[in-house]
């Protein structure tokens, strides 16, 4: 018995492990999921910085910028935004009414899901587990500009990507 046979054995035994954990994970697999933004959610600008200026407050590591520095970019360096590591937990979906839920992030209403949308996620509230989170675009960033051989700073307006999935 060679070394690598001794690879291929091992290798062997953990797939057929794996493979018994699949079957057995069937009731922890993602039975729906879905993706939606503040602007599904038509929420205004002044609601949305609310929320993501609550989300900063409480987030405990504030690693903005996603620890770069100025001095960290280069003409090959993709743009970096302040925000863009904060993320929460806090969702709320809450039912009001047959295809109505308002969502509420960390306490604040941000708006209600479109109908056909809030259907579909009533038809899994019931039977399986949500799990949801959310985490900030835009605001300020910081890139390397190539015109200008220097390092920009600047801003976009914030948005808020939502997603959930149900277990």
């Amino acid at each position: 018995m060679g070394l690598f046979d001794i690879f291929k054995s091992k290798k062997s035994d953990s797939v057929s492990r794996d493979s018994s954990k699949s079957e057995n994970s069937d009731e922890h697999a993602v039975k729906h999921e879905l993706q939606i933004t503040d602007k599904d959610l038509q929420a205004d600008e002044e609601t949305v910085d609310k929320i993501v200026e609550q989300m900063v407050e409480e987030d405990p590591f504030k690693n903005f910028y996603s620890g770069k520095t100025k001095d960290d970019f280069t003409p090959l360096s993709k743009q970096a935004f302040k925000f863009e590591t904060i993320t929460t937990v806090n969702v709320d979906l809450v039912n009001k009414a047959k295809g109505k839920i308002l969502v509420k992030i960390e306490n604040i209403t941000l708006g209600y899901l479109p109908e056909e949308l809030a259907k579909t996620v009533q038809s899994y509230q019931d039977s399986y587990l949500l799990t949801a989170f959310v985490y900030v675009t835009g605001g300020p960033y910081m890139m390397y500009d190539r015109k200008k051989e220097a390092v920009i700073e600047d801003e976009v307006p914030f948005g808020l990507n939502i997603y959930v999935q149900f277990t």
